[in-house]
Order: C-alpha cells, then sequence, then structure tokens
C-alpha cells in the first residue's frame, strides 16, 4: 500500500488524497494490465477525452491542464499525485500544474465505488527553444518549415519534445501501445526526443477495437513508423509537411501470423499484398468517419508491398480528410 496524505475538504468538494512523492520506477509499465481495457468513466482533457486505463498526457513546464470526468459522473472520485501538483475545482474536476523540470509524473483517478483506477503518465516536454544547431542534447532533430503550410496551425512548429530514455521508452503512452513504438528510426544515444499528439494514440486504440470487431485477431498494431525528425523525415526523402514530424501521424500494419515483419494475410486469398491494406483502410475509414466525442478526421494512405517493405496503411489526425493510394 501506498503512504497517503489527505487534506481537508475546501467547501462543498471532496477531499483530496495525495500520495507521498515517490520516484517513476515505483510505477513500471509491467504492472498496468492491458486486457479490460476500458473503464465505466472517461476524463476529459483539452479537445479530448480518454476512456481507458491508462493513457499518456503531453504537457509544456508550467502548463496547467483541466481534468474532468465526463462519464460516469455518479461516481465518487479521488485524484492521486505524488508529486502534489493538483488542486479540486469542482466535483471529478482537477487542475494539474506542470512542474518546470521535463520527465515522467504518474496520475491516478479511482473511482471510489467501483475501484476502478485510470492512470495518467504525464510527460512535461522539453522546450524547443533548448534546440541549438538542430540538436536537442546532441540527438538530430533539424529544421521544421519557417512557415506553416497554408497558414494553417496545425503546421506551426511544435512547442516542445518529449524526453526519451530507457527507462521511459517501456511507459504505456495508451493499452497497447508504449512511447518507445514512437520514436523516429534514426537510432542514436539516448536521451531521444519524439513529438507525439494524444489524439493519435486514441485513434490508433479505436482502429484496433474495429480490428476485432472484424473478427480479425489483433494483440497490436505494428507501428512500422511513428514520429520522425524533420532531418530524418528529410533523409529518406519524405516532404517538409509530412503529418510525421508533427507526432500525429503512424503507418501501420497487422502481424499476429508468421512470416512476421509484413502484413498478414487479412482477406484469406494467401497472399499479403495491397488488397490487405486495403481491408485494413476500409476499418480505419468507419473509425475516421464516426461521430464521437473526439474528431478523427484526417489522412489516410493505402501503401502496396515493395521488394524491402509489405503493405501498410498510413493514419494521420491532421483535423481534415485527405485520401491516397501506392498500389
Amino acid at each position: 500500500m501506498f503512504p497517503i496524505i489527505c487534506r481537508k475538504p475546501v467547501g462543498p468538494v471532496a477531499v483530496l488524497c495525495l500520495l507521498i512523492l515517490l520516484p517513476a520506477a515505483w510505477f513500471p509499465a509491467e504492472a498496468i494490465a492491458v486486457g479490460d481495457d476500458r473503464l465505466s468513466f472517461s476524463v476529459r482533457f483539452r479537445d479530448d477525452i480518454n476512456p481507458y486505463r491508462v493513457f499518456g498526457l503531453f504537457v509544456m513546464p508550467g502548463e496547467h491542464m483541466e481534468l474532468e470526468v465526463v462519464r460516469g459522473r455518479e461516481g465518487n472520485y479521488l485524484m492521486s499525485d505524488p508529486g502534489g501538483f493538483t488542486r479540486v475545482t469542482g466535483r471529478a474536476r482537477w487542475e494539474w500544474s506542470a512542474p518546470q523540470t521535463p520527465g515522467l509524473h504518474v496520475l491516478r483517478v479511482t473511482r471510489l465505488d467501483t475501484q476502478e483506477i485510470m492512470t495518467l503518465n504525464v510527460f512535461v516536454k522539453v522546450p524547443r527553444h533548448a534546440t541549438r544547431q538542430g540538436r536537442i542534447n546532441g540527438y538530430r532533430v533539424g529544421h521544421y518549415p519557417q512557415k506553416p503550410l497554408r497558414g494553417l496551425a496545425v503546421y506551426e512548429p511544435p512547442p516542445g519534445f518529449i524526453e526519451v530514455t530507457p527507462a521511459t521508452r517501456s511507459v504505456h503512452v495508451s493499452p497497447h501501445f508504449t512511447l518507445g513504438q514512437f520514436v523516429s528510426k534514426q537510432g542514436g544515444n539516448y536521451p531521444r526526443y519524439v513529438v507525439l499528439r494524444e489524439r493519435l494514440l486514441l485513434l490508433l486504440e479505436a482502429i484496433l477495437e474495429e480490428v476485432r470487431a472484424e473478427g480479425i485477431p489483433a494483440d497490436t498494431l505494428t507501428i512500422m513508423s511513428g514520429f520522425r525528425t524533420p532531418w530524418y523525415n528529410a533523409s529518406i526523402g519524405q516532404g517538409e509537411f509530412s503529418r510525421h514530424i508533427w507526432g500525429g501521424a503512424a503507418d501501420i500494419y497487422i502481424d499476429q501470423r508468421a512470416p512476421h515483419g509484413r502484413m498478414d494475410d487479412l482477406n484469406g486469398d494467401g497472399r499479403s499484398d495491397v488488397n490487405d491494406a486495403r481491408l485494413l483502410a476500409s476499418i480505419v475509414e468507419r473509425v475516421q468517419r464516426r461521430r464521437g466525442p473526439v474528431n478523427f478526421i484526417g489522412g489516410l494512405g493505402i501503401y502496396g508491398p515493395r521488394p524491402h517493405r509489405g503493405p501498410f496503411v498510413h493514419v494521420d489526425v491532421r483535423g481534415f480528410e485527405a485520401r491516397w493510394e501506392y498500389p
């Protein structure tokens, strides 16, 4: 059991109990159950809503973030915050103030009547101004376009980067994905740096749920390419406005059966080819067009096999629709 400090309630709000500060290693990613992933309640942050047992949030130093239970409000809730950066702002509503030092902070929201726990792995980012000559702590990032595409805010340079260490790369940022899966494929020593959007994680989990609903066995989605630094993206000949460099895109396929390393034969025709990518894309299309509390509108690309790789599907959360196919 964790030692707990309880503060007296202020007015009608519930008692806020804070765990005594413990290092992040106290909350190992391996200890998180990923079987029954959805909870009876959801928590809103910014414009997104998380219904899962474990999720990653990415904030800037000193940022104030509102967290509110928006489904299952009939329950009573407790926010556990090892660092003591949280204050109660209402019933099942809190404000978390990020510290100035980058790193991982673990929050937990507990529904007291059911004892369900939502674990929020909050990463305080390293500000972009820490970049020197296209590098952060020696890790090559490169440079973002000087002007955003068509003046769109979604193409503004990101304000900061998530620092990834050997200890944090295995931390879950959603039930079926870890932070390390999104690191740029360029390699390099640690620490490495990533940009990642929470909405992409929600989309990937929703796609996986829909894949399973189709009767396709899948423990996860294989991420062939997640975040790319602008430098690496240019080095492999990709366009300067690729959504990968903003942390809002992933190239995915399903790889449950041998031979591993390429898309499974999803349509049962005995081959792994563009038709399997089209089948996966049709599932993604349904998820992106579905009306719900979170808007998944974005890009969807279909890629056929090449000598060095199998077929895959590109998904992103750019906020407007884009479609393409390279058979």
